[in-house]
């Protein structure tokens, strides 16, 4: 297969960085602590360090996957399974896409409510940001490079600003080390699903990376530093919080932002949730992008209309989820769908690659042996 993509519309390969890392974030590092503990307790960091690495291992294996076939996995669907189960697997991992949007679209909007808004009607709420998810998807994909670009750069002295709770944390916390199974680290592992979804788009936006091939490295990088905040983030929670406290605390890193003190600034929490924007926008923005491009290369027809279609859909299904129970079965659902994902679809994908390449390879030197006849 061959790149069919302009340079004019493709990207540097260095901000895959931005593209994974933002894309990971999300509205998971708001709240992932309760549920990693369900396992190794406070010793669950070790299980952050641990899904890193596996998801290190996956991204590796979809980037041999992307650079032996040089297209996106609709054409590598369409290669590998033939033109009517290949483009049934692409609209299931269409479908994939619009979850994850919708779910990262619902939990902040849930979180909006919660912390800022809390009389206003969730439709409301909810259609105050389609129009600027609509302007970024439909500006192409350098537009939403560039908010990604944005999302990762602008708050970054915010997520640092969370390590004030350690003037009030308790290290103690953290000890004894090694003190739980190998299948509760593993249950921690899972639970850090939810937050480590969103490098697997790559399989989609490939072909908009120039030389491809070479930015494989950004991609792994982003993956850490994405490790990285997730690691700070618990460890200071595992420090502040006792453990009773953060297994009924649902937004465990907005709690700890209320007690920070700035003179000029009573709340702090309100502007970490309102400049939270431009982090979860790359999220929603780039699951959007996957989903109207899987269906409109499948479909053949213009991604404009299902755009609009999606948001629709985004709004309707936000209306539907409207309370803490549904809002949370869909996080579940979410984390679940993309634990099958991105641990068993993606690792079956690469074998399945990685045989079908040495059967042609097989094939190709029989048939060089072969004497030609004259």
């Amino acid at each position: 297969m061959h790149n069919t993509i302009k340079e004019e519309n493709q990207v540097s390969p260095s901000f895959l960085f931005f593209l994974v890392h933002s894309t990971q974030i999300g509205v998971g590092i708001l709240g992932f602590q309760r549920l990693i503990i369900k396992g190794a307790g406070y010793e669950a960091w070790i299980s952050i360090i641990l899904a890193a690495i596996s998801v290190c291992i996956l991204l590796a294996m979809v980037f041999n996957i992307l650079i032996r076939e040089n297209s996106d996995i609709v054409d590598i669907h369409r290669l590998y399974f033939g033109k009517y189960l290949g483009g049934a697997f692409t609209l299931a991992a269409s479908a994939y896409y619009f979850i994850f949007a919708l779910t990262i679209y619902r939990t902040y909007v849930e979180i909006l409510q919660i912390w800022m808004f809390p009389q206003l009607e969730t439709w409301i709420v909810s259609l105050v940001y389609l129009p600027i998810i609509y302007y970024t998807v439909s500006g192409g994909f350098r537009v939403i490079t560039g908010i990604a670009f944005f999302g990762v750069m602008l708050p970054l002295p915010l997520v640092f600003a969370l390590l004030y709770p350690l003037k009030y944390g308790h290290l103690n916390n953290l000890f004894p080390l090694f003190d739980h199974t190998i299948w509760e680290f593993l249950i921690s592992t899972k639970m850090m699903t939810f937050e480590n979804l969103g490098f697997e788009s790559v399989l989609f936006f490939y072909p908009f990376i120039k030389n491809g091939a070479t930015s494989q490295k950004w991609g792994q990088l982003g993956i850490l530093f994405s490790a990285f905040l997730y690691l700070c983030t618990a460890l200071v929670s595992f420090a502040y919080f006792s453990q009773g406290q953060l297994m009924h605390t649902i937004w465990p890193t907005l709690t700890m932002a209320k007690i920070i003190e700035i003179p000029f600034l009573q709340r702090f929490e309100y502007i970490l949730i309102s400049l939270w924007l431009l982090v979860v926008l790359p999220t929603i923005a780039v699951s959007v992008w996957c989903t109207i491009r899987g269906f409109s290369k499948t479909f053949n027809k213009p991604p404009t209309i299902f755009l609009i279609f999606v948001l629709i859909a985004l709004l309707g299904f936000s209306i539907f989820f409207d309370d803490r129970e549904t809002i949370d079965q869909l996080n579940t659902r979410l984390s679940m769908t993309g634990f099958y994902f991105i641990y068993g679809y993606i690792p079956f994908l690469f074998l399945y690659s990685l045989i079908r390449a040495k059967i042609k390879q097989k094939k190709a030197q029989k048939e060089e042996r072969e004497p030609t006849l004259s």
